[in-house]
C-alpha cells in the first residue's frame, strides 16, 4: 500500500526525519493513501493555476528504498489557500479524471485530501512555515 502524508514543518531539517517510522512527529498533518502525490500536486497545480507545473523540490530524493519528502511548490500553496469549496470540489473531480490515466487517484477520498490539503496550506500560510509531503511506496 502507497503511504502519503501531507505535513506543515518549520523548516528542511525538521521534514527531512518525518516519515513512515517518525509519525508522531507533532507536526499539523494529513495521512492518506494509495495515490502518487508528487503527480497529484502537480496534477492540482495545472488545474487550479493553469499553465506547467512547478518543478518539485526533493527534500529527501527517492532512492531504492521508495521513500522521498518533497516540499509543495509555493504556486500551489497559494491557489490552495484562496480556493473556495467549491473550485476544490470541482478540482478534485478534474484531478480523478485526469489520474485515470496514470496511476489512478481515490476517487472516493478526492475531495476530503484536496480540502484536506488546502487547510493545511492555509496553517502553512499562518505559521510562516512550508507545507510538505511524504510518501512511501514499497
Amino acid at each position: 500500500m502507497l503511504r502519503v502524508e501531507f505535513f506543515v514543518a518549520p523548516d528542511d531539517g525538521a521534514a527531512a526525519v518525518v516519515g513512515p517510522r517518525h509519525r508522531g512527529h507533532g507536526f499539523p498533518a494529513f495521512e492518506c493513501a494509495d495515490f502518487f502525490p508528487d503527480d497529484a500536486v502537480e496534477d492540482w497545480e495545472v488545474l487550479l493555476v493553469g499553465g506547467v507545473a512547478s518543478d518539485l523540490r526533493a527534500v529527501v530524493p527517492m532512492k531504492n528504498d521508495g521513500f522521498t519528502v518533497f516540499e509543495a511548490p509555493g504556486r500551489l500553496c497559494s491557489a490552495l489557500v484562496v480556493a473556495s469549496r467549491g473550485q476544490l470540489v470541482e478540482v478534485a473531480a478534474q484531478w480523478v479524471e485526469l489520474a485515470e490515466a496514470k496511476d489512478g487517484a481515490p476517487a472516493e477520498m478526492a475531495v476530503e485530501i484536496l480540502v484536506a490539503v488546502a487547510d493545511l496550506a492555509r496553517m502553512a500560510e499562518a505559521l510562516g512555515r512550508p507545507l510538505y509531503c511524504w510518501y512511501f511506496a514499497p
